[in-house]
């Protein structure tokens, strides 16, 4: 997915304006988009914790 609008920085202003459905985060005035994790990457990831605790 683009980013919203090409520009140096992004604020959390423009954050507001961009569509509700798409998940994002800005580090430093640039913009990440998240990626849900998959329920492998959760399994497993559930089942390491397990082992540790």
């Amino acid at each position: 997915m683009p980013i919203p609008e090409s520009k140096d920085k992004y604020t959390y202003a423009d954050y507001l304006t961009w569509p509700e459905g798409e998940r994002w985060e800005i580090i430093d005035g640039v913009p990440y988009m998240q990626a849900a994790s998959s329920w492998q990457y959760q399994a497993i990831s559930g089942n390491t914790f397990g082992q540790f605790y």
